[in-house]
């Protein structure tokens, strides 16, 4: 959804701040709330919305969002705006008119009435949290009613606009101070040490110079804590395997300082392409990027590396909040996908390790069998490893995140963190 999105905004580069802003709040909110959204819209239509045309069910979605959720925009014009869409998109006029009919009885409060917790529990709770009725039963099962409420509600909150400052460049305080002559205010993170957090804009945040000089990038406060784990150093010798687009890359390229090797890999030309424009922005030097498979062997020498960080492929879980999409685009069954492949991937980095290297797994999921399990079935067979609880450089107020095992995790909940994990483990 994200690149979807961003392609959009690049074939209308002159739309206003506010109207880009409304058009992230629209997807974002519509996706976010899509499951009771549907239940309500099933409720009142005398059609199944899986036998609607696609863009009727779009549509009504569109404007159920609007009407329940939102009061920037008033009902009639709400019911006009989509019959217009509608005929514009080439529907016919029955499914016109259907659409008028269902916005109309929502646009009056005639709502169905919610499920019964007391007959139905899990899908009382979907409809009213917008969550899949099988990530429900997990969550009950393992968190308890309490907790697992507590998790649904977060999930739906809007998260913080959160970026890291480049070290390379400046520091959070100049960086503070340049924002507000951008027509941005800023103010420190609670966990992070180089992290700030947007309250205010006037401008669209990627339009700004400092983002042009590379002196930020957006970036959740879970994610910059457990770069830190890597516990990188200038001099030394490091892998990315799963860069992605360069967040975590831009970030051990500050810790290593211009001394030393960082080699990143992905499998994704795509993201390759976006992580060197950001490696570029950033200034950031002695970084090598190579599009790989990292479960299969790996064209690095062995032993020959300090740290290598395993930004591994998971089911997401952990940022619902940022990627709504994914709570009705994940399927119960996907789950089984991700471990064989996490593991492959450690068992990959491993023997790139030097004796007293340091491996770094990182997931952005709540699921045991991605997080905890994975890291038990790597020491199994790897009895050169072990887990340690050894932060690193990780910041006094974040240590709490880890767990006397030596498990780090954060979580929407309770601190307003993307919900992450990490595990660091040294070769003997």
């Amino acid at each position: 959804m994200e690149d979807l999105l961003s392609a959009a905004l690049r074939r209308h580069p002159f739309l206003p701040r506010q109207e880009r802003a409304f058009l992230l709040e629209l997807v974002q909110g519509v996706k976010r709330w899509e499951i009771r959204l549907d239940y309500l819209l099933a409720g009142m239509a005398s059609l199944p919305l899986k036998k609607m045309h696609p863009l009727v069910r779009q549509i009504l979605r569109l404007a159920a969002f609007q009407l329940l959720y939102l009061d920037k925009v008033p009902a009639r014009a709400i019911l006009s705006e989509a019959g217009k869409l509608a005929k514009q998109r080439g529907l016919s006029p029955a499914q016109v008119g259907f659409i008028n009919a269902v916005l109309r009885r929502l646009a009056t409060g005639d709502l169905p009435p919610e499920p019964d917790p007391a007959v139905d529990p899990i899908l009382a709770l979907s409809v009213a949290h917008a969550h899949p009725e099988w990530l429900i039963r997990r969550w009950l099962a393992r968190y308890g009613p309490k907790e697992a409420a507590a998790r649904l509600a977060a999930n739906n909150r809007i998260p913080p606009l959160t970026i890291r400052v480049n070290t390379l460049k400046t520091d959070p305080e100049k960086l503070i101070h340049r924002l507000a002559g951008e027509g941005a205010a800023a103010k420190p993170c609670l966990f992070s040490p180089v992290g700030l957090r947007l309250t205010a804009l006037e401008t669209a945040p990627l339009k700004m110079p400092s983002h042009g000089e590379g002196l930020w990038l957006f970036q959740d406060e879970g994610a910059q804590l457990v770069t830190f784990l890597s516990a990188g150093a200038p001099g030394q010798r490091i892998a990315e395997i799963g860069c992605g687009r360069g967040g975590k890359t831009t970030h051990l390229a500050e810790m290593l300082a211009g001394e030393g090797l960082l080699l990143a890999l992905d499998y994704h030309r795509g993201r390759l392409q976006d992580a060197r424009l950001n490696l570029e922005r950033w200034g950031a030097s002695r970084t090598q990027l190579l599009q790989a498979d990292a479960t299969r062997p790996l064209p690095v020498k062995e032993k020959l590396l300090d740290a290598v960080v395993v930004d591994a492929p998971c089911s997401g879980l952990g940022i619902l909040r940022r990627h709504p999409e994914i709570k009705t685009r994940l399927k119960e069954e996907d789950l089984a996908t991700f471990p064989p492949r996490q593991l492959a991937m450690l068992q990959q980095a491993a023997g790139l390790l030097k004796p007293g290297g340091r491996l770094l797994y990182v997931t952005c999921t709540t699921e045991p069998a991605e997080n905890e399990e994975v890291i038990a079935a790597f020491l199994k067979t790897h009895p050169e490893f072990r887990l340690i609880a050894d932060p690193g450089p990780l910041p006094p107020p974040a240590r709490n995140f880890l767990q006397p095992r030596g498990f780090f995790q954060t979580s929407p909940d309770t601190t307003n963190l993307d919900g992450f994990f990490a595990a660091v483990l040294i070769r003997e």
